[in-house]
């Protein structure tokens, strides 16, 4: 009797739990994931500037909609790009928000700058957000050219948790 019970249980038991845990992943709802394209366009800031560093800039995101709004950046490490290359290519990190009538998508905006030629390229991670954008992840990358005004394409993926 003992084994007729044990035969019926266990799958009995299995089958339970597998419908327990799929109808706890149903629950959980899946991230919106959007990719993103567009243009950001900035430039040194002319006002206050709280980097370390002393270099912070303003400008504005035009792209799919989603990320249409001013932008804010202010770098927290500024330095030498790697000592093979020219003392006018610099390595620089920093937190870049884009204020959206939908909410704030920040990133730590990590990059290279060579001031000579007037080229750049960045590689964005979301951080943080507000309003739509919280609770966010993603990513940004970012070419183009400039030394005080800046022209960025812009390409990636924001999947939303809502």
């Amino acid at each position: 009797m003992l084994k007729i019970v044990r035969a019926f249980a266990i799958p009995v038991l299995f089958g339970a739990v597998v419908l327990g845990l799929s109808a706890s992943a149903r629950e959980r709802p899946r991230p919106k994931c959007v990719k993103i394209g567009g243009a950001l366009t900035s430039a040194l800031s002319s006002g206050p500037c709280s980097s370390p560093v002393g270099l912070c800039t303003t400008g504005e995101f035009k792209g799919d909609g989603l990320l249409n709004g001013r932008t804010t950046f202010v770098a927290d490490s500024l330095q030498q790009a790697a000592s093979t290359e020219a003392p006018t290519t610099l390595a620089y990190s920093g937190l870049l928000t884009i204020h959206t009538r939908a909410g704030t998508l920040t990133t730590r905006d990590t990059g290279i700058l060579d001031t000579a030629n007037g080229l750049i390229g960045a590689r964005d991670v979301v951080v943080g957000g507000t309003g739509i954008f919280e609770g966010a992840t993603g990513y940004l990358l970012f070419q183009g050219t400039g030394t005080s005004t800046f022209v960025n394409e812009a390409s990636g993926e924001i999947c939303l948790r809502r």
